[in-house]
């Protein structure tokens, strides 16, 4: 992409032309220290200048890092974002991949804008978790001023060649996770000569010019079909159609749901379509977010929010971005001068949401579905609505083809930001690319992938060794159960045993139908509360409950490791006390009676799928 800029007066570009010549030279004075802020670390600086043509003032001190070997092969990492610290994030993920530092040198830096390579700060948006604001995006356009147009893709392609040079090696092994690989990419198109081999986790293409994701909506139908447990039998037979009547019925009138914290206080969720929307694309960093979900939509539709706004609760844990030094808001902010948008060069401000709106039209519907055409805008878009005018040359040229390098694509099976369609079509432009998907892991294989096989494809391919093509699927966890009803007086009763003994018993089952869930790897702690009120907590192998509530007017306290002893209270219930064994087996006393009875904990059981619309009542 060229911008303005580029297209000034010739004297500032041979300007930059000169200083380009001359980094090799610099590269000789190259100094590695300690890192201030890393053990173990050492690092050194790149200047580059803040525009190549010349034309806006400025320098940029790009702080480079190198960990592993300390001469020959080198490979450099990629960060993601944009706006990632890329130095921190290297170090998180290289340990990962341990055997990478014995076989490169690693190189990693703070991309401009980023960590300690002159990072921007705009304070309004960095209160916005989801980066959607459009007035504080619109602040923050105005508080970059002219700069804001240098912090793009290819700015960043030059200043890895910058360091390429500095460095004084002849090629780069490019290791990039997420926008990472978009620069590896761009990189291997711009200096193919440069380029020994490319690793590319989650794959953002750099040609997509659809402004609206739609293929990430494309796949949610085939996650949620494909984590939903136990096949969704008993939970629903279409999980993204139900999600779809959710979302219109949310988009109508917003539900409100509410969850406890682990103090046993409750908080009120507002369950809207925006919501749902970042609860699908937060699982990409924890599927079994995305595996719970079906169950929640299903008692939602019947009325019942608290399960939904217990995950809603729960997704929210992911929305922190870290502090400024770790991820610049600013400079991700600054996509809008480069990614596409619905809009064209040159449209007014106040006209851009009705041609949004034309372009949705031309979508049609059901481009997005399971969720609405509102919901699409409620992003990128929102936050580049106000963005000062980016010209764009009309009819850019061509860009070049991939090198024929040998490349290695890992992708999630499960992965929405980067979904598996883009990775598909851009190893099909690089010839011999070698792509390897992980079912059930979402975004970034490297440190989400409990099983490894990404990672050993990974260390086999560098070794220049042979990978299987396939992964098996990684397990979510989380148990194929139907949520509790909130009245006991829904409840059926259970053979042989007084009414009231009998809902008692139903109670339970929900109860502990409940604390599978909570214990699974879809809540993200390891304590919390009850559905409906109490708390939990889960250390040590011990589960403790108190007064945990999943239906109205019946709490359990206790616990155990191997088997739970629960004292059974509340306004509604048979009091008492209780075991509960492997295999659902309960035995105790329950308002004076002797039980000793095996509990049903699934949700295939026929009685329950027949009954869940009433149990939500």
């Amino acid at each position: 992409m060229v911008s303005a800029t580029a297209r000034r007066a010739a004297l500032p570009a041979l300007l930059a032309l000169v200083f380009l010549l001359a980094v090799p030279n610099a590269a000789r004075a190259l100094t590695w220290k300690a890192c201030p802020d890393f053990d173990g670390v050492r690092c050194s600086s790149v200047s580059v200048p803040l525009d190549r043509t010349g034309a806006d003032p400025g320098q940029i001190a790009l702080r480079v890092a190198r960990v592993g070997k300390t001469s020959g092969r080198t490979l450099m990492y990629l960060s993601g974002g944009p706006g990632g610290a890329g130095v921190s994030e290297m170090l998180g993920v290289i340990p990962i991949v341990e055997p990478l530092a014995r076989r490169y040198r690693v190189i990693g830096f703070d991309q401009r804008g980023t960590g300690r390579s002159g990072l921007l700060r705009c304070p309004a948006l960095e209160h916005d978790p989801h980066l959607r604001s459009t007035t504080a995006a619109a602040r923050c356009a105005a508080s970059l001023g002219a700069a804001r147009r240098h912090y793009t893709t290819p700015d960043s392609v030059q200043d890895m060649e910058a360091i390429r040079q500095a460095l004084g090696v002849e090629k780069l092994t490019l290791f990039g996770i997420s926008y990472g690989t978009e620069l590896a990419l761009e990189y291997a198109r711009t200096f193919p000569a440069h380029v020994d081999r490319l690793i590319l986790d989650s794959v953002v293409d750099p040609d997509d010019a659809d402004p609206f994701g739609t293929a990430g909506f494309r796949a949610m139908a085939p996650t949620l079909a494909a984590l939903c447990p136990s096949k969704c039998r008993g939970i629903s037979s279409d999980p993204a159609g139900d999600l779809a009547k959710l979302v219109a019925k949310v988009r109508a009138r917003p539900m409100r749901g509410r969850a406890y914290d682990s103090r046993g206080r409750p908080h009120t969720i507002r369950i809207g379509p925006t919501a749902l929307l970042d609860l699908m694309f937060q699982a990409d960093y924890d599927p079994a977010l995305r595996a719970a979900l079906p169950a929640t939509v299903t008692s939602a539709l019947a009325g019942d929010g608290a399960p939904l706004a217990r995950l809603l609760r729960e997704s929210a844990r992911l929305d922190d971005l870290g502090p400024p030094s770790e991820f610049s808001s600013a400079r991700y902010a600054t996509i809008c001068e480069e990614t596409p948008l619905p809009w064209d060069p040159g449209t007014p401000v106040e006209q851009r949401a009705a041609v949004t709106q034309q372009r949705i039209a031309v979508a049609g519907p059901d481009a997005f579905r399971p969720f609405d055409p509102q919901s699409v805008v409620e992003d990128e878009i929102d936050l580049c609505l106000r963005w000062p005018d980016v010209p764009r040359p009309p009819s850019p040229a061509p860009k070049p083809p991939y090198p024929a390098v040998p490349t290695l694509i890992l992708q999630g099976g499960e992965d929405l930001r980067t979904p598996p369609e883009v990775s598909a079509r851009v190893a099909a432009e690089i010839p011999g690319a070698k792509r390897v998907v992980v079912p059930g892991v979402g975004h970034a294989i490297t440190g989400a992938d409990p099983s490894g096989c990404g990672q050993r494809a990974l260390l086999r391919f560098v070794a220049g060794r042979s990978f299987p093509a396939t992964c098996r699927r990684v397990p979510t966890g989380v148990p194929g159960v139907l949520y509790g009803p909130r009245r006991f007086e829904s409840l059926r009763g259970f053979p042989g045993v007084p009414r009231k003994v009998g809902r008692t018993l139903r109670a339970l089952e929900a109860t502990f139908d409940d604390l599978r869930v909570v214990t699974s790897a879809a809540v993200l702690t390891s304590a919390g509360g009850g559905l409906r009120g109490g708390t939990w907590t889960a250390h040590g192998g011990r589960l403790t409950v108190d007064r945990y509530t999943v239906v109205g007017g019946v709490t359990v306290t206790g616990g155990g490791t191997s088997r739970l002893t629960l004292r059974i209270a509340g306004s509604k219930a048979a009091h008492g006390t209780v075991t509960l064994r492997s295999g659902g087996r309960l035995a105790g006393t329950l308002g004076g009676h002797r039980i000793a009875v095996r509990l049903s904990t699934s949700a295939s059981s026929a009685k329950r799928r027949a009954r869940i619309a009433q149990l939500a009542r």
